[in-house]
């Protein structure tokens, strides 16, 4: 009875497998052809051309092979879509019970080219779009958890996929080739091994990076559970003239719905060209529990060399913890900062993921910008046209504030002392706000120079516009100037008020736009270049050969005041004054001018009198000249000043002083000839007037 059973069982499997022998042989897959490319021809408008045969294996599993193959674009005869080959296969006899297992998914050599238009849709929209769920439409996540199907694929094995992204908007091409995958067996729960290669490049900006990743992949599909162990990723490439070398590693990760376990992430970066560069940061505990999140350690280094930092190099270091809330919308981040001799803390919250609105509080002890910044462009060399270099350079210098259109920001900075620019201030604060394209800065408050600054700004993307509004009280003025300018031009104690505004798509074209008011209020202080008194005291040997030759000015030279005032118009670039008053025992000094911000020149004439005399300062050499007036012409560029004094004025001035005083006691004498004395001879009088 067994060996009739056996018989019977043997002549079946026979029968199959010459049914399926036959099956294979008589059936011609390659016959369905027309059909499919004129299926795909009405559903999706795109031509499909099989350039061979198909073909269609049974056993060990039901397989279809595929030719070279094309899919064109939607309503074109462009391709869209081609691969030299694939090969698809599943397993017949656990299909029978209902669970997919396939072996190995197979594609060579897949070609794509995705479009995206200037109007933003994209050539596969056709492809990708699904239809939007009605309002109020339970998702379909958890229809798909409860209906998860069993499957298995034996591996996925790409080979010299190219991708290209052209996209019209961005005025961008991406493309992504030499990628190769890798995998072992994928199944609804399942551990396997990935391998994924590929170079990406990139039009603009001109970047060409090579990628690597290999891992071990924890995958629970029916609770929706993923995870990488044994993770190292690396990215390798230049942009633009640097090279750059990314290293990611992580011994191991795991997400799933409802918690996320890292035990950490190192993040290693290297950049090598115009810029040196190491960055070395690492997450350790990273976890996630219901809504809330958090990593308990942040912990980085960055080693920075820069020609274009003054000091050239830059040593950081950075500790902290960040914590959120999924439900909430929430993530508070704080950080402890070391950079150089910079100690800081910094508490950032983030809120609202969708619209994130970022917050911050920054507290820093002590801040030297001067180490960082670029060191200062050489000197022109004299002349108007050194004068002139600031504007010319500012030209080409662009003023693109369009990414404050993107900020949402609030928070306060406070420095206990700072330095910028050789400008030196300490107990700064300094209020941000910026949303909708516009950016507030204030209140900003300082402590500079023996006296304070109340300041406030704002910032408006649209038209690149800037107003400032600024008081400075109190203040020495000469080493503020010094430090800032590098040139002692003035000293004294007292306040400078500001208020202006400009707009424009350069540097050079804000400085040409400045308008607005500026004021100045001094005491006991000097005008440094010229020294006006001893100018007077020449006057005694020159008033015969009186000339107007310009003359530079001289930071050895001064003229000192008692009080100093003036207020400012700005009108396209251009502050002009009239109402410049100086005082001072000796000397009353008027003025009116322009200065010339934009081309950095000076074009000014003070008005100087002797009103007094003062012995101490030689005023007593000066008491002919009383009432006479010194005008004074300040011209040039501000980094080489020269002043022109008009000796021909001054001397017919004094003559005609000395003339009427002299004729004055001439006509006392004749009052006095009864008294027995000589009168002087008018003749006389003007010889010795005249030097003669």
């Amino acid at each position: 009875m067994l060996k009739k059973i056996l018989i019977g069982i043997a002549a079946l499997v026979v029968l199959v497998i010459l049914g399926a022998v036959a099956l294979v042989s008589l059936v011609d897959v390659d016959r369905y052809k027309p059909q499919i490319e004129q299926t795909v021809q009405d559903k999706l408008d795109r031509k499909l051309r099989f350039d061979g045969k198909l073909s269609l294996s049974l056993f060990p599993s039901i397989a279809v092979a595929l030719p070279h193959t094309t899919l064109s674009e939607r309503g074109s005869e462009t391709a869209f879509l081609s691969l030299d080959r694939a090969r698809v296969s599943l397993a017949l006899w656990p299909l029978l019970s209902g669970k997919v297992e396939a072996g190995t998914v197979s594609l060579y050599g897949l070609r794509a080219t995705i479009e995206r238009h200037a109007d933003g849709t994209t050539s596969v929209d056709d492809l990708t779009g699904a239809p939007t769920p009605a309002p109020g439409a339970a998702p379909p996540q958890s229809a798909a958890r409860a209906a998860a199907v069993p499957f298995e694929v034996g591996g996925i094995d790409l080979v010299d996929a190219q991708v290209v992204y052209h996209d019209e908007r961005a005025h961008n091409t991406v493309t992504l080739s030499n990628l190769n995958l890798k995998t072992g067996r994928i199944a609804t729960r399942s551990k396997t091994p990935v391998d994924l290669s590929a170079s990406i490049a990139s039009t603009e900006p001109p970047t060409s990076v090579d990628l690597s990743l290999k891992a071990v992949a924890d995958i629970d599909l029916a609770g929706h559970a993923f995870g990488a162990h044994e993770l190292a990723a690396q990215a390798r490439g230049h942009f633009g003239a640097d090279q750059f070398d990314v290293k990611l590693s992580s011994p191991g990760i795991v997400v799933d719905p409802t918690r996320a376990i890292g035990e950490q992430l190192k993040l290693l970066a290297t950049v090598t060209g115009a810029h040196q560069a190491r960055v070395d940061l690492t997450l350790d505990n990273l976890t996630a529990q219901d809504v809330n999140f958090s990593i308990e350690k942040v912990a980085g280094e960055l080693d920075l060399e820069s020609a274009a930092l003054r000091q050239k190099s830059l040593k950081a270091s950075l500790t902290g913890s960040v914590r959120g809330d999924r439900r909430d919308q929430d993530v508070v981040a704080r950080f402890a900062a070391q950079m150089d001799e910079t100690q800081a803390a910094i508490r950032l919250n983030v809120h609202d993921f969708s619209n994130p609105h970022l917050g911050f509080d920054i507290d820093v002890d002590r801040l030297n910008l001067d180490r960082y910044l670029p060191p200062p462009a050489p000197a022109a060399q004299g002349g108007a046209g050194a004068g002139a270099a600031p504007a010319a350079s500012g030209a080409d210098q662009k003023v693109d504030l369009s990414a404050l259109k993107r900020l949402n920001l609030a928070g306060e900075v406070r420095i206990g002392a700072l330095q910028v620019h050789n400008v030196k201030a300490a107990k700064i604060k300094v209020g941000v706000h910026a949303a909708g394209g516009r950016l507030e800065v204030a209140p900003v408050t300082a402590s500079l120079y023996e006296g304070s600054l109340s300041a406030s700004s704002k910032v408006d993307a649209d038209g690149n516009r800037i107003a400032v509004n600024a008081t400075l009280d109190g203040i020495s003025i000469e080493p503020l100037l010094k430090d800032l300018m590098g040139k002692d031009i003035l000293e004294g104690h007292g306040g400078v008020k500001m208020n202006v505004t400009t707009a424009g798509p350069t540097v050079a074209g804000m400085r040409r736009a400045l308008g607005g008011t500026a004021s100045l209020a001094l005491r006991d202080g000097a005008v440094h270049g010229i020294n006006i008194a001893q100018k007077l005291r020449d006057l005694k040997g020159t008033l015969t050969g009186a000339s107007t030759q310009a003359q530079a000015a001289s930071s050895a030279e001064k003229t000192d005041f008692s009080e100093l005032t003036a207020s400012f118009t700005i009108r396209n670039g251009v502050a002009s004054n009239s109402d410049l008053l100086a005082k001072s025992p000796l000397l009353r000094v008027n003025g009116a001018g322009t200065i010339d911000i934009g081309a950095g020149s000076l074009d000014y004439t003070v008005q100087a009198a002797v009103v007094g005399t003062l012995a101490g300062q030689g005023g007593a050499e000066l008491s002919s000249l009383h009432g006479v007036t010194v005008p004074v012409h300040l011209f040039g560029p501000f980094t080489a000043l020269s002043y022109q004094l008009d000796w021909g004025s001054l001397a017919r001035q004094a003559v005609k002083s000395r003339a009427a005083e002299q004729l004055k006691g001439l006509l006392g004498g004749k009052s006095k000839q009864g008294t027995g004395s000589q009168a002087p001879n008018p003749a006389d009088v003007l010889k010795g007037l005249l030097g003669k």
